[in-house]
């Protein structure tokens, strides 16, 4: 049963995750960004994109980060139109502050279509630019940065209030189980590059769903949790028309909505796929989770299980069949 696979999960998650001085570091130096923000936006020294709100995000705000991570990501909503030149301007600004606070410092800003990276020695912080929804219709295209981009920012600080809440909700041992299978599911997505369209936080929110919404609406173990994952992405939960969950962030749009047909077939392959590894038993449970088994992508390879060989799912979408 799934259950044997709980504290496997917890382990594997506690390996994934940075050590604390790691963790420390990456935090001292986004108080750093942030202080250097709020003299920006006291100052206002670039009174035509000024600063109007600072709210860090993402897996660093959440504890969700894993070893691969060394960076943290703070929203930054301008008052005004953000266009690729101003944009640059405050990356710079933001950085001769951190100069003026601590002569030693050396990052740099680095422009992005999100925003500006901020970027030093052993550490980084995403700047993520948005404004207010209200003034999307102002964008010019080729003056300012992507409006998708921009919105997709703004609802990460939705996205960042929804997991406070739910950290609020929830007991402590329920919120470390939860964070722990978001650990070994961003895991998972990384190794197997069919589900790396899939955004963060329709990972997380997906998530939630299999450990705390199964049969009755009751919890369920993480060893099914990871499982059921995986299966509700291979029945279609991503696909056009498909039964979804609607994002309770964003209530008039369904969870992946930023998936083009293209990703979301490619993702419920990969899922069907897994599923059929997950079948064969534990040796296939654990190469997935990632602590046995061969480092391939398999859902890019064919595998051999028990004598059964497995192969990638086929693609199932062209476009003419949308029209």
């Amino acid at each position: 049963m799934d259950v044997v696979f709980d504290k496997e999960i917890v382990d594997r998650a506690k390996n994934l995750t940075p050590p604390a001085e790691i963790r420390e570091r990456i935090a001292d130096y986004g108080r750093k960004v942030i202080v250097a923000l709020e003299k920006e936006k006291s100052e206002n020294t670039l009174p035509d994109i000024s600063v109007a709100e600072i709210i860090p995000v993402g897996s660093f705000m959440n504890d969700t980060i894993t070893h691969s991570s060394d960076k943290s990501d703070i929203v930054v909503q301008l008052n005004g139109l953000p266009s690729f030149e101003n944009v640059s301007d405050l990356g710079r600004r933001i950085v001769d502050n951190m100069k003026m606070a601590d002569p030693k410092e050396t990052g740099e800003p680095l422009p992005q279509d999100y925003g500006f990276l901020i970027s030093s020695h052993n550490c980084k912080v995403r700047v993520l630019v948005t404004i207010i929804p209200g003034d999307s219709a102002k964008l010019e295209p080729e003056l300012h940065l992507d409006e998708k981009i921009l919105m997709i920012n703004y609802f990460s600080t939705r996205h960042t209030s929804w997991f406070a809440a739910q950290a609020n909700s929830l007991s402590e041992e329920n919120m470390q189980e939860y964070r722990a299978l978001i650990r070994v599911l961003k895991d998972t997505r990384s190794r197997y590059s069919d589900f790396q369209h899939l955004s963060i936080w329709s990972l997380q929110y997906l998530a939630h769903y299999c450990l705390f919404k199964g049969p009755s609406r009751q919890k369920v173990n993480l060893g099914t949790a990871f499982r059921r994952f995986f299966e509700l992405i291979a029945a279609g939960v991503f696909l056009p028309k498909a039964a979804s969950l609607v994002d309770e962030t964003a209530p008039n749009h369904r969870i992946g909505f930023d998936l083009t047909f293209q990703q979301r077939d490619s993702i419920c392959q990969g899922a069907q796929t897994l599923v059929r590894i997950f079948a064969t038993g534990n040796d296939g449970y654990r190469t997935i989770l990632g602590t046995h088994g061969t480092a391939a992508d398999l859902t890019q390879t064919a595998s051999t299980w028990k004598g059964i060989e497995i192969r990638p799912a086929l693609d199932a979408y062209k476009p003419e069949c949308m029209e």
